[in-house]
């Protein structure tokens, strides 16, 4: 951090650097600061003016101070500005000998070899000038570094167009970043630390790294031995196998809670059987108690892993529960009617009755019927219902698809399930 001298305290330093090179190049050089001008200065024919002609705000640092105040209104860092610094060079001297030529290579060679400002050239910039004696730029940690900025001739143009009158004369842009300018206000210090939690039993480490959560894979019971034989299915339905796959999920005790948007939350206790550090098996239930226990619908799954008396949660996982169809009524072939088709769907488990149920067949799509209770089964009316054979039926509820699949076995396969097609005529 430095203070407010540090943009003037950049430019010092720079013209010295820059007046060594360049004399090395033309003897007798000399660095003007300021603005190009129409004339050239008394006693001198070979110069280069150094002009900063832009401070900009440095994008990387421009909010690394905040925020710089407690809750109680006390400074608790001084607030601070990041700039870059814009400079042009430009040369002059006599172009026969082409001296302009001659010291723009010499200086952007070692700019190029040098392009940080040393702490050292610095602090003789600041010795060198009674004006910049109180600069303490010398002690910023953040180092200056110039890098050269490419310009095009429409950007030439428009730059030297803000000289006024000024002649156009061989020039180079180089930016100084980052220069961290702070404030002089008065921090208070921290008090100290004099005792570390209750009786000072000192801070509550975490041994280990934080459990997370990767992905659920969603298969059949009878692939339990080894459930990734098969695909993960991309919905779950009631009775099927979650393995949930993560890091760091051994502990005393480890809870699953499933959230839903309309039932709220569900806790389940994992055995220790079914649990590693690495894995977590659970099957969704499929008994009575369950069909209204839980509701077709988008959950997160997160786990609640104990140890030692600490409590961890993970991160959330999205599960899609859809609902499986049991069986559909009438059997094939279903006959219309005046056109038309009547379907009788069953299904668990229960659709609630504030969610909506559509069915899928081909590339029709209709709402279900008004239902009095959850337990009722769903009544599709098919209007003018085409001629299908087979066709797999689908039902959304809560926006998830059931899947018309079941498994089969020699080898380890999906197929669409039988009790899931329709044909009629």
């Amino acid at each position: 951090m430095s203070n407010s001298l540090a943009i003037a305290t950049v430019t010092a330093t720079l013209a010295a650097l820059i007046q060594k090179s360049a004399q090395q190049a033309v003897g007798g050089a000399e660095v003007i600061i300021g603005r190009p001008q129409n004339t050239p200065p008394a006693n001198t024919q070979r110069w280069v003016q150094l002009c900063l002609y832009q401070v900009m705000s440095n994008p990387a640092l421009r909010n690394a101070d905040l925020p710089t105040r407690n809750p109680a209104g006390k400074i608790t860092q001084r607030p601070q500005v990041a700039l870059d610094l814009h400079y042009l060079l430009a040369f002059y001297g006599d172009e026969k000998e082409l001296e302009p030529q001659r010291m723009l290579g010499a200086v952007t060679r070692d700019l190029h070899a040098n392009p940080v400002l040393l702490r050292k050239a610095v602090h003789d910039a600041i010795a060198s000038r009674t004006e910049l004696t109180d600069s303490n730029l010398d002690e910023a940690i953040e180092q200056i570094r110039l890098t050269s900025i490419p310009l095009n001739l429409d950007e030439l143009s428009k730059l030297w167009s803000v000289f006024f009158q000024t002649p156009h004369a061989l020039s180079i842009a180089y930016r100084a970043s980052v220069v961290v300018i702070d404030t002089d206000d008065a921090v208070n210090p921290a008090p100290p630390v004099l005792q570390r939690g209750q009786n000072d039993q000192g801070v509550e480490a975490l041994l280990g790294s934080l459990p997370r959560l990767e992905k659920i894979h969603i298969s059949f019971t009878e692939d339990s031995e080894s459930p990734e034989r098969l695909p993960s299915l991309p919905n779950a339905w009631l009775g099927l196998l979650l393995t949930i796959q993560g890091q760091h999920l051994s502990g005393d005790t480890v809870t699953l809670r499933f959230s839903h948007p309309r039932l709220g939350t569900r806790n389940v206790d994992i055995p220790i059987d079914n649990r590693s550090d690495t894995k977590i098996r659970f099957e969704l239930p499929n008994d009575a108690q369950a069909q209204t226990d839980w509701a077709a619908g988008l959950y997160t799954v997160t786990a609640i892993i104990e140890q030692a008396g600490t409590t961890r949660t993970t991160n959330q996982l999205s599960l899609p529960l859809a609902i499986k169809v049991n069986q559909i009524a009438p059997a094939n072939p279903v006959v219309r009617i005046a056109g038309n088709a009547s379907l009788t769907v069953t299904c668990s488990p229960e659709v609630l009755i504030e969610q909506s149920a559509r069915l899928l067949l081909g590339d029709r799509e209709v709402q279900a019927e008004p239902r009095l209770a959850a337990n009722s089964p769903l009544e599709f009316m098919l209007e003018n219902a085409p001629e299908l054979t087979l066709q797999p039926v689908y039902v959304r509820v809560a926006g998830i698809d059931s899947l018309p699949l079941e498994r089969k076995d020699n080898p380890p396969r999906f197929v669409f399930a039988d009790n899931q097609k329709v044909t009629i005529t």
